[in-house]
């Protein structure tokens, strides 16, 4: 599992900027988009904030799949998840 380096951690926050966890991984920043409310999910998706983290960690085949997701209230959460299993 890849972990970035110190002070890299990916910022899960809601739009108001309150700070709701930090990612070292991938599977906690799963765990972050299982536990978050919709609005924080659905505020860093369609930021496209998620990419350029998986990016710097060099998860390219999962950021290739985030590009075709649908932003969708009802889906976001189980897309977003389904892309960032191996």
């Amino acid at each position: 599992m890849k972990v970035c380096p110190p002070g890299k951690e990916f910022v899960f926050k809601m739009p108001d900027g309150k700070i709701l966890g930090r990612a070292k991984s991938v599977s906690e920043l799963a765990s972050l988009i299982k536990t978050a409310p919709l609005e924080a999910v659905l505020f860093h998706a369609k930021g496209g904030h998620f990419a350029p983290w998986l990016s710097m960690l060099g998860e390219n085949d999962i950021v290739e799949k985030l590009k075709s997701i649908q932003i969708n209230e009802k889906t976001i959460r189980v897309a977003l998840l389904r892309a960032l299993h191996k």
